[in-house]
């Protein structure tokens, strides 16, 4: 007698089924569905949803006319930001302890993932009364200075399917929940080119953030200062500490092969 498969285990079989399939699809390029199933354990209808989802996804093409499959760009986004990140990590690092050293205050590399940040580097200066260390910590994009930085650089289509997915809850009094307030935001981040958490993640923590550009023009990463809301105003942040960190981020951009035009 066969036990009953809980959801979640159904949930994780899934999982490594459509790893399974890109892992087979890496080696056998424009294959058939019926090359899929003769070499992949699972039922056809399985592997149909699978292939369904992950063409959705942009993981997997399919071609209607020969009837193949074969791996999708996604991929290539996956192992580039990973390179990327890897390398971004290294170059940054005089940028963010210049930054640090001049201001006295907490800076961060921050990247994307999915639809949260997560800091990767920092240069954490040593003062009686600091923001703790945001390193490996994940942050929402709408709550976040950072976030606000890669929400800015989304498309109509991205924009939308954040908004799906994500729910806007309250971190703080200050913490934005109105979609169009939101939106009206964003939109100033992008004019301006930077981005502020006026204590909407943490009370009594303010943040400054500027975006870092890759060769494609794509923000890549946003270079982050945190520090106690008492010991900055919002006018010295968004005065002479706001024009350095964009210069300094711009020249770390075009270290990366970022140019204006």
């Amino acid at each position: 007698m066969h036990r009953k498969r809980k959801k979640n285990e159904y949930i994780v079989h899934n999982v490594d089924l459509a790893f399974d399939i890109l892992f087979f699809l890496a080696k056998h390029p424009n294959t058939t569905f019926e090359n899929i199933l003769e070499n992949i354990d699972s039922s056809s209808y399985q592997i149909e949803k699978i292939l369904d989802v992950l063409i959705n996804r942009g993981y997997i093409n399919f071609n209607p006319k020969k009837k193949t499959y074969s791996l999708g760009i996604k991929n290539f986004e996956v192992g580039y930001s990973y390179l990327s990140h890897v390398d971004i990590r290294n170059i940054a690092k005089p940028y963010l302890q210049y930054l640090g050293e001049k201001f006295q205050e907490n800076v961060y590399l921050a990247v994307r993932s999915g639809f949260e940040i997560v800091y990767i580097d920092s240069y954490e200066v040593n003062r009686p009364v600091v923001v703790k260390s945001r390193v490996g910590r994940l942050l929402p994009l709408y709550a976040s200075a950072s976030g606000k930085i890669h929400l800015a650089d989304m498309d109509q289509d991205e924009l939308e399917e954040f908004f799906r997915e994500e729910k806007l809850v309250p971190y703080t009094k200050k913490t934005i929940t109105d979609k169009k307030e939101l939106l009206k935001h964003i939109e100033k981040v992008k004019q301006q080119g930077y981005a502020v958490d006026d204590e909407e993640w943490e009370e009594e923590v303010r943040c400054l953030s500027v975006p870092v550009r890759d060769h494609t023009g794509k923000v890549t990463a946003a270079v982050t200062l945190s520090a106690p809301s008492w010991r900055i105003p919002s006018e010295v942040l968004t005065g002479k500490i706001k024009d350095e960190f964009i210069q300094k981020a711009k020249e770390l951009s075009e270290r990366l092969g970022y140019t204006e035009e």
